[in-house]
C-alpha cells in the first residue's frame, strides 16, 4: 500500500510521500485537501462513516464522463497526513497518532464529525495507553482550548477536572491567560462555578449525615456543630470554594496543624486516629467528590454550543430627511436594506477608501436607482446615520451607548476618515458622546482590542482598574476576551500594582529631600540606632508600610485605587496618635499638602504605566482597505491592485 501524491501535491512532502496506503482491491480514492490521494474499497469506509458513505454515494452518482474507467474521487476537506493518520484506524496496519497535540484532537474530532463511532473509541483508547492527557497547568489548558475548538466533551472534561486542580482565578492564571480565548475561559469558569455549588451542597450533606459515622468514638477537644472535630469540618468545607484543596497532602497538612496546636490537650486524641480510620474516611470522601464531579459534568458548556457574543445594534427605520438630497450623485446602502442618498464628492473629500472605490469604473451589473449607481456596505443604518452626519452642516446623531461609539470608531479606521474619528473621540472627551461607565470599562476594552482601537484600548484599561478584576465582574463579558488582550490587561495591573509599591518606597524613606522628612522628630518614636537617626512617626510608617504589604499581596479582588482612598486613613491614624504635640503641629502646618502631594504621586504612579499593544502594520492595513474594496466591486485582490 502506498500513499499516492496528487500531480499538484507538494514534492517536498517526503515523510508523507513515503508512506504506504494503496489498498488492494480498491475502487475509490479519498483525496486530501492538500491533493493525497489514498486508494481504498469504499466497503471499509461506508461500514465506518455514514457521512463518508453518503459522500462516496453521491461520488458514484455523478461518474466522470471524460474518463469513465478511472476511480471515483471523494475530496475531502483535510490534510493528507491527519487523513493518512485516520485510515490507520480502519485498515489492518499499525495505528498512528499524530506528535502534536494541535494534530492529535484534529483527528479526534475528524472521527467525530464523520460519525465514526468505533473509530473514534479505538482513537482515545490508544491516547490514554501512549499520549495521556497532561496532568500539569499549562498543558492541561492547552488540550482544554483545542477541546473546546474541536468540539471535544469527553477531553474537556477530562482538562477541565485537571485544571480545577489548581487555584483559579485571573491571577493565578497569570502569563497563561493567553493559551485559551474568552469565550472557553468563560466556559471553565462557568463549569468551575457549577461544580463548587454541588461540591456545597454534597459535602454539607455528607458532614451531616456519614463522617461522624465513619470517625465515631473519636475524641477531640474542638468539635463542630457536625460532630466531627472542627479541623475536619473546616476542611470539607475549603473544598467547596477551592476544588483544588481536594488532595491527600492538604488532608494531611490540616490534621497535622491541628495536632501541633492540641498537643498538649489530653482530650484530643486526633493524633492517634488508625490509619484505617482515615482511609476509609478519605475514600468516603472522594466518593462523594467524584460523584459531585459526575454530578456537574452536563454544565460545561462548548463554545460553538453557545451563541456568537458579538453586540447585535439594532437598526433604524429610516434616514434622516436630510440626506436625501436632490442633487445627490450616490446611494450608499445599509445592510439592513436603507438608503441614503449622498455626495460622491462628499465621500471622496472625508475618505481615501471612498475616493479610491469610486474612482473604479461602475461594474456593468451594478445596480443604480434613478440614474445613481448604489454601494452595499456591511455597516447598518443606524451607524450610518451616525456617520453621514458628521459629514454635512446638520446637528450630529448621537449614538445611544459608547458601545455603538466604539462600531462607529471601527467604521472610521475602515473608511480612513480620520477626520471624523478624531471628532468622534473630542465628543467623548467633552462628554457629548457616551463614555463607558463602571464596569462597563471591561466590555469597552474587550470590544476595543478586538478591533484595533488603540486610544480607546488605552482608555479602558486604565478604567477597569478602579474595579476589582475577577470572573465575576467580567461575567459574560469575558466571552468577548481575546486571551492575549485578556493576558495584557491583567499585565497592565500587575505593573500599576508594582509601581504603587515603588512609589510607597519612596514615602518611607526619610532621609531629605524625601516627602516624608517633615514628620521626623516626634518624641514617640525610639530611635534603634545612634542618636540622630532619622526614624518616621510609628503611625506614618505603619499606615504607608500596610498599603506597601496589601499590595504585595493584593489580589484581583480589589480595586486598585489607594491613592483615592490613603488620605481617609492618613485622618483616621493621625486622629488615633494621641497627646503628641509635635505631630498634630506639622499635621496642621502642612498634613494637607503632605495628603495632596501623597495623592498626586500615587495617582502619577499609575498613570505613567503604558499600556503595551503592538499592531499590524500600514501596508497590512492598505491591504484589508484594497480586499474590502475588491469585495464591492467583485475584484479580486490583485486586479484591483493591477488597476
Amino acid at each position: 500500500m502506498s500513499t499516492i501524491p496528487h500531480e499538484t501535491a507538494s514534492p517536498t512532502d517526503e515523510p508523507l510521500a513515503n508512506l504506504l496506503f494503496d489498498y488492494p482491491g480498491a475502487d475509490v480514492i479519498l483525496r486530501s485537501q492538500d491533493a493525497y490521494q489514498f486508494r481504498v474499497p469504499k466497503t471499509y469506509i461506508a461500514n465506518s462513516s455514514p457521512i463518508l458513505c453518503e459522500l462516496t454515494r453521491r461520488t458514484l452518482d455523478s461518474p466522470d464522463d471524460a474518463n469513465p474507467e478511472a476511480l471515483p474521487v471523494v475530496q475531502l476537506p483535510e490534510s493528507g497526513k491527519i487523513l493518512h493518520c485516520l485510515l490507520t484506524f480502519i485498515f489492518l496496519v499499525t495505528p498512528l497518532v499524530p506528535s502534536t497535540p494541535e494534530e492529535t484532537m484534529e483527528l479526534l474530532s475528524i472521527a467525530q464529525k464523520y460519525q465514526m463511532d468505533s473509530v473514534l473509541t479505538h482513537i482515545r483508547d490508544r491516547i490514554a495507553r501512549h499520549h495521556p492527557l497532561p496532568i500539569h497547568l499549562e498543558p492541561a489548558l492547552r488540550i482544554y482550548f483545542l477541546a473546546q475548538k474541536y468540539g471535544l466533551r469527553p477531553e474537556a472534561l477530562q482538562t477541565a477536572r485537571t485544571i480545577l486542580n489548581y487555584p483559579m482565578t485571573i491571577e493565578d492564571f497569570d502569563n497563561k491567560l493567553d493559551i485559551m480565548s474568552g469565550a472557553s475561559l468563560y466556559e471553565l469558569w462557568k463549569y468551575h462555578e457549577r461544580v463548587q455549588a454541588i461540591l456545597a451542597s454534597d459535602l454539607t450533606e455528607f458532614k451531616v449525615s456519614r463522617a461522624h459515622g465513619i470517625i465515631a468514638g473519636l475524641r477531640c477537644s474542638d468539635i463542630s456543630s457536625s460532630q466531627i472535630p472542627r479541623w475536619l469540618s473546616h476542611y470539607i468545607s475549603s473544598i467547596e470554594k477551592s476544588p483544588n484543596l481536594f488532595d491527600l497532602v492538604e488532608f494531611n497538612a490540616a490534621m497535622s496543624r491541628h495536632i501541633v496546636n492540641r498537643s498538649r490537650e489530653l482530650e484530643c486524641e486526633c493524633a492517634s486516629i488508625p490509619s484505617q480510620t482515615v482511609r476509609d474516611f478519605w475514600d468516603a470522601l472522594a466518593s462523594v467528590v467524584d460523584g459531585s464531579f459526575e454530578k456537574a459534568k452536563s454544565a460545561l458548556s462548548l463554545v460553538n454550543e453557545r451563541e456568537d457574543p458579538q453586540p447585535q445594534i439594532n437598526p433604524i427605520t429610516c434616514p434622516p430627511e436630510t440626506f436625501d438630497v436632490s442633487d445627490a450623485s450616490l446611494i450608499i446602502r445599509s445592510s439592513d436594506l436603507v438608503d441614503f442618498r449622498v455626495h460622491k464628492s462628499v465621500l471622496a473629500l472625508a475618505s481615501p477608501f471612498f475616493r479610491d472605490l469610486l474612482s473604479l469604473p461602475q461594474p456593468s451589473e451594478s445596480e443604480s436607482i434613478d440614474g445613481l449607481p448604489v454601494v452595499e456596505l456591511s455597516e447598518d443604518s443606524e451607524l450610518l446615520n451616525t456617520l453621514v452626519s458628521f459629514l454635512y452642516p446638520v446637528r450630529t446623531v448621537i449614538p445611544n451607548s459608547y458601545e455603538k461609539v466604539l462600531h462607529l470608531l471601527v467604521a472610521c479606521q475602515k473608511f480612513e476618515m480620520v477626520s471624523v474619528q478624531s471628532s468622534i473621540r473630542a465628543k467623548v472627551d467633552r462628554g457629548e458622546f457616551p463614555a463607558p461607565k463602571g464596569t462597563e470599562a471591561f466590555r469597552a476594552y474587550a470590544i476595543a482590542s478586538s478591533k484595533g482601537l488603540i486610544p480607546e484600548i488605552e482608555n479602558a484599561a486604565r478604567q477597569t482598574l478602579d474595579h476589582p478584576m475577577t470572573f465575576e465582574i467580567l461575567g459574560e463579558e469575558l466571552r468577548l476576551f481575546e486571551g492575549w488582550a485578556l493576558r495584557d490587561l491583567a499585565s497592565f495591573r500587575k505593573r500599576c500594582k508594582d509601581n504603587f509599591i515603588v512609589c510607597l518606597d519612596s514615602f518611607l524613606e526619610v532621609q531629605p529631600p524625601g516627602p516624608s522628612s517633615i514628620w521626623v522628630g516626634c518624641p514617640k518614636v525610639m530611635p534603634s540606632g545612634p542618636s540622630g537617626d532619622w526614624v518616621l512617626p510609628k503611625w506614618l510608617k505603619q499606615l504607608l508600610s500596610r498599603y506597601q504589604k496589601e499590595l504585595k499581596v493584593q489580589k484581583f479582588t480589589r480595586p486598585l485605587d489607594i491613592h483615592s482612598r490613603i488620605r481617609e486613613d492618613y485622618s483616621i491614624a493621625i486622629q488615633n496618635h494621641v497627646n503628641c504635640s509635635f505631630c498634630m503641629g506639622i499635621h496642621t502646618a502642612k498634613g494637607s499638602t503632605f495628603c495632596a502631594d501623597l495623592e498626586n504621586q500615587l495617582a502619577q504612579a499609575r498613570n505613567k504605566v503604558t499600556y503595551f499593544v503592538y499592531f499590524s502594520s500600514t501596508t497590512r492595513f492598505t491591504s484589508r482597505r484594497y480586499a474590502v474594496i475588491a469585495a464591492l466591486f467583485g475584484l479580486t485582490y490583485s486586479g484591483l491592485r493591477n488597476r
